[in-house]
């Protein structure tokens, strides 16, 4: 594991320290992705400036260390420092990562990528949504790690179908001390960050480290603000034998004003200016103040690691998730026809207005508690690792939709939308959405890993048998009171890796994975103006099935790493997300989309320190194409043949660092391709290119105290641009079918809006 020391901004400070555990490992293992020591004052050795590391496991991975995350501006959201790996489209919302934004990876939404934290599962369990900037401060981070295709059986993880995306809190240094910094840039930004470090306390093995930081700033375009307090902890304990001891624990409170993510025409007339209003008129639902999402995280992480004799070693991983928040909305409403659900109960509902009336109409999750863990046993003896295990993970997830009369100022009530709901006389709340829904998640896996050839070939073979279970509570009239829906799939995994010598490589695999319905497949969702089904409920949709390839060749030079990954993926029952309005709240919703094929390569280089200079440079063809046309009524769209949506063609990257004496920098650039926002390819956005640079220098060393100042600007041309695709549509026009019905647009897609030229500046130090 990767260590902190804060030292010169936490680049110095990750230095890996073998622990008693890999002494007392077995001399043959599974091979694992390969830990870099970052070391020096500067770190100045990482390769490509900590963008990249070596790795040798038989599927293809990119990893960012806090090498690289110390030197870019600081950040709460991962998928700013992800941007430039192969594959990964990130889209950002906003200057600083505190819009949500979005990631893509090889075409793959992020609802389709598996998210944890130092094993912890991050995705929403009822939609598979992941709110990255919620998790951890990024300088507590030792690294990201991203491995394109299906996960490995071990990771407490479904539906992840494109791919994991792992990060990993560092260890607690040995060393007791600390590390503040502060920033503040444009649009009133402003951070302040503080780590304590325990070190080892007497001879006891246990190391600790507690952090907290604060992040407020202005919207870039249109009202809004946003305001985030975060805590990390993380503690270890070495024991004799070398088993290990951790716990970690997050802790996050973020309160932020929506951004409207516009469509294509709107983009056009108004450009950056397309966003909700700053004024309440007393009937304009977009007015900003009815959008503001309140959200609570908690993550608890402590994974156990015994050693039981030379040959057996056991784990047990238990993890706890929890989140409460509001998706904020606000619709025009009339008292004259008021429904709860697809009941009129117009006259029934105590103290509504008699005519139109803006009403707040957010979603709310009051809590979604997710216990859960990883057992396993593992056993070695000569060249082959056996490793079988259980995971087991529960989920309670409860959502709402209640409605309530605004304040005259525009307000609601409360942020949380429970207080001052319309109800009727019975004391019933009105809601157009009232669900509570249990999700039961076993899985058994078995691992086996031979190492051959004097450790020149290795061999992976896994299996793991997954049992999904939706049990639902529908709060609403007129629909079933429980629906439910359960799938199980055998997923076989094979892998093999040779070293033709020291520098090159090649390795290949197959994957399988599978995706149960969301669950809003389980219930009818209502419009609260008319009563209408805004959407179906769809219990016997069928779960998404993936077959994926990779075949893929490394080198690792004295100067200079690279990799070229080719990959094959294979979908059944493709389940696409897309953002949807519903009363007046953007929520994700998934259609099917028949079968896709994707097919490309990934390139990835970096090179150790020349002349102060480190270069890093990734790039992606992707070609993802619609296998099936799309169903609608008794017709269907020509899709059949169509590109997917969110697929650029065409990706790269470009990363150059300096660093020689007390001065640093960092140039970051990336072009990302056109990307389709329809199954029919009838609308889509442009290719952009953005670059972003960092200016650093190390100030005299005061004592203990290396403080360090750092400017970065962001988006240095001011670009204007939709940076992504946030709600997709079967069509954007209207198209003749296949059996020759012209079949009307369906939906509207709508878009991010990348973030304007932004500069932050820093000044840190450690003591």
């Amino acid at each position: 594991m990767v260590s902190l020391s804060c030292i010169d901004n936490g680049v110095r400070a990750e230095t890996l320290h073998k622990s008693r555990r890999a002494a007392a490992s077995p001399p043959v293992a599974r091979p694992q992705a390969e830990r870099v020591d970052i070391v020096g004052t500067l770190g100045r050795d990482v390769l490509g400036g900590g963008f990249m590391t070596v790795h040798r496991d038989t599927h293809a991975q990119s990893t960012v260390t806090q090498a690289a995350i110390a030197r870019l501006s600081p950040s709460p959201n991962p998928l700013q420092y992800m941007a430039t790996m192969p594959g990964a489209t990130v889209a950002n919302a906003d200057p600083f990562g505190m819009a949500q934004g979005n990631i893509s990876v090889r075409g793959m939404n992020s609802d389709q990528i598996g998210f944890t934290l130092d094993g912890v599962p991050l995705n929403d369990v009822g939609t598979y949504m992941v709110f990255p900037n919620q998790y951890a401060d990024t300088e507590n981070l030792g690294r990201i790690s991203l491995q394109p295709g299906a996960s490995d059986v071990e990771t407490p993880v479904t539906g992840a179908s494109g791919g994991l995306v792992s990060m990993e809190l560092a260890d607690p240094d040995r060393k007791a001390g600390g590390f503040v910094s502060a920033s503040g840039g444009s649009f009133s930004y402003n951070r302040e960050f503080i780590r304590l470090q325990s070190g080892e306390i007497g001879r006891s093995g246990v190391r600790a480290y507690a952090s907290a930081s604060h992040i407020s700033d202005n919207h870039f375009r249109g009202p809004g603000w946003d305001r985030r307090t975060h805590v990390d902890f993380k503690l270890l304990k070495d024991w004799d034998n070398g088993s290990t001891s951790r716990v970690s624990m997050t802790y996050d409170n973020a309160t932020k004003t929506q951004y409207l993510n516009p469509s294509l025409a709107a983009w056009q007339a108004q450009g950056v200016n397309a966003n909700l209003k700053g004024a309440y008129t007393g009937r304009n639902a977009d007015y900003f103040g009815l959008h503001i999402n309140p959200f609570v995280t908690i993550t608890v992480s402590a994974p156990q690691h015994v050693v039981l004799n030379r040959h057996l070693t056991a784990a047990f991983r238990p993890y706890l998730y929890y989140t409460s928040g509001t998706l904020a909305g606000a619709s025009v409403l009339n008292g004259g026809s008021l429904w709860y659900g697809p009941r009129n109960v117009t006259g029934s509902v105590v103290g509504a207005p008699a005519g139109a009336f803006v009403a707040y109409t957010p979603t709310v999750t009051p809590y979604e508690y997710r216990p859960g863990f990883v057992s396993s046993l593992a056993w070695t003896a000569g060249v082959n690792r056996l490793e079988g295990g259980y995971w087991f993970d529960w989920s309670t997830l409860r959502q709402v939709s209640p409605i309530s009369v605004v304040e005259q100022s525009g307000s609601p009530v409360r942020l949380d939308g429970l207080a001052g709901t319309l109800h009727l006389a019975d004391g019933t709340r009105l809601a157009s959405y009232d669900a509570t829904t249990v999700t039961r998640t076993n899985a058994l896996f078995l691992h086996d890993h031979l190492d051959l050839l004097g450790g020149r070939l290795g061999v992976d073979a896994a299996f793991k048998e997954a049992m999904v279970t939706r049990i639902g509570r529908n709060g609403l009239p007129g629909a079933p009171a429980q629906p439910g829906l359960s799938a199980a799939e055998s997923l076989p995994t094979f892998g093999a890796r040779f070293a033709i010598d020291r520098r090159h490589s090649v390795f290949v695999n197959a994957s399988t994975a599978f995706r149960v319905p969301t669950m809003n497949a389980l219930y009818d969702t209502y419009n609260a103006a008319t009563g209408r089904v805004a959407t179906a409920a769809n219990p016997e949709q069928k779960p998404e099935y993936s077959i994926s390839e990779e075949i893929g060749y490394r080198y690792a030079g004295d100067l200079l790493t690279a990799g070229v990954t080719f990959f094959n993926y294979n979908f059944t029952n493709r389940q696409i997300s897309s953002q949807v309005v519903i009363n007046g709240a953007q929520v994700t919703q998934n259609i099917n989309a028949g079968g896709q094929t994707s097919r490309g390569v990934d390139i990835e280089l970096g090179t150790k320190s020349w002349h102060g200079f480190r270069f890093y440079a990734s790039a992606e063809y992707l070609h993802a194409t619609i296998d099936n046309n799309f169903r609608v009524g008794a017709d269907a769209l020509p899709t059949a043949g169509k590109l997917a949506v969110r697929s650029p063609e065409f990706q790269a990257a470009l990363v150059v660092n300096y660093d020689r004496g007390p001065f640093f920098t960092t140039i970051t650039s990336r072009f990302v391709g056109r990307q389709f926002a329809t199954l029919m390819n009838d609308q889509a956005i442009p290719g952009y290119v953005t670059a972003d640079l960092a200016l650093g220098y190390h100030l005299p060393a005061v004592g203990r105290a290396h403080p360090v100042i750092k400017v970065n600007l962001t988006n240095l041309s001011n670009n204007h641009y939709l940076s992504g695709v946030a709600g997709i549509a079967a069509s954007s026009r209207a198209t003749r079918g296949e059996n020759g019905t012209l079949i009307n647009a369906a939906g509207t897609p709508s878009y991010y809006v990348g973030g304007v030229f932004a500069a932050v500046a820093s000044f840190s130090t450690n003591f």
